[in-house]
């Protein structure tokens, strides 16, 4: 099996190439999309916590705090800061205490969250355009993953600290050098699984999907753009013509998931596998869905409409449900061996 990705990978590249050549256009408008993205909302609101991050970073804090709040102060500045801080606060912090490779990628993909201004203005306001759906966004993802991460994760045995003794004139400027490039390569990388996306839409692989499952052509859309872009996935599902529970809990498993995109640039931070950063995030999104479609109802109440649906209604859900599911796990398995084959020697 490693052989035979061995094999694929030297025609990735090239495969690649003659796609951005022969749907030049397709991809054009998907990165032009992806970019005016990036630069009018994940930049304003990501780049200054960045920076805020690297400078904490430089500033010793790791060495003076107490082994036992290692976890859950890295939890809450991950969360604070979105992705990717919490992988590179992980690389900082915790990965020095932590000899097993495996106990520090966990770290890194449990305290690697969405940012909380991102749900609140990008996604609520942004997309959803009602504020109040960053209350079940807010509750129904941290929650959960504070639990998750409490459950998984423990003090390391041995914690080397940071010998810093506090900042210096010159951190600010080094640490806004740090963000910029930082966020530089958070903006490829969305551009280039957005650009993959069209890529693949425009062989027409969304459309052979729709025809399989026998979906919405728009849910199948949104699904696979989500599994490859968090943002773009968040609003193509915010834009669906279903219920806002349906609506929100997409949003909110793929703000958790985070996609090939987050993957990506988790992996250009630290040397952590994306393939187990992917089945990592996948069964807390999951719990986060969940969670996030058994609040809205509670904050945001929608009149209930009684309806009776026959027999013929019935069977049809029945058969989008497991759509859905067929839909999602090609979609992930598509991702998976993408992903196995961009880690390289490093899973």
């Amino acid at each position: 099996m490693k052989t035979l990705f061995s094999d694929l990978s030297r025609f990735l590249p090239i495969l690649l190439i003659a796609g951005l050549i022969a749907c030049s256009s397709a991809a054009f408008d998907a990165a032009s999309d992806a970019a005016l993205l990036w630069w009018s909302r994940i930049v304003p609101t990501l780049l200054p916590y960045l920076i805020a991050v690297s400078l904490l970073c430089r500033s010793g804090l790791s060495g003076r705090m107490p082994r036992r709040l290692l976890p859950p102060a890295l939890f809450l500045f991950g969360a604070l800061g979105g992705y990717p801080v919490g992988e590179k606060l992980a690389s900082a912090w915790y990965c020095r205490g932590v000899p097993d490779r495996r106990l520090s990628e966990r770290a890194a993909i449990l305290c690697d969250l969405p940012n909380p201004v991102f749900l609140l203005t990008v996604v609520s306001v942004g997309f959803f355009r009602n504020a109040r759906c960053a209350i079940p966004l807010l509750i129904g993802i941290y929650v959960p993953s504070l639990l998750v991460s409490l459950l998984l994760l423990r003090p390391p045995l041995s914690h080397a600290g940071d010998p810093t003794e506090g900042l210096r004139s010159s951190d600010l400027p080094e640490a806004i050098g740090e963000g910029v490039c930082t966020i530089g390569t958070v903006g490829g990388c969305i551009v280039f699984a957005s650009v993959l996306y069209a890529l693949l839409q425009s062989i027409g692989v969304p459309s052979l999907l729709h025809r399989v499952t026998r979906l919405d052509a728009d849910l199948t859309g949104s699904v696979l753009i989500g599994l490859f872009e968090m943002t773009c996935g968040i609003r193509a599902a915010a834009a669906l013509p279903f219920s806002l529970p349906v609506r929100l809990a997409l949003a909110a498993f793929f703000a958790q998931f985070g996609g090939l995109s987050a993957a990506l640039q988790v992996q250009a931070q630290a040397p952590t596998s994306a393939v187990r950063f992917l089945l990592g995030k996948l069964p807390v999104s999951l719990l986060c869905a969940l969670t996030v479609w058994l609040l809205t109802p509670v904050f945001l109440y929608e009149p209930v409409v009684p309806t009776f649906a026959s027999a013929a209604q019935m069977r049809a859900n029945t058969v989008s449900l497991l759509s859905v599911a067929l839909s999602s796990a090609i979609g992930l398995l598509f991702v998976f061996v993408f992903t196995v084959r961009s880690s390289g020697t490093r899973t």
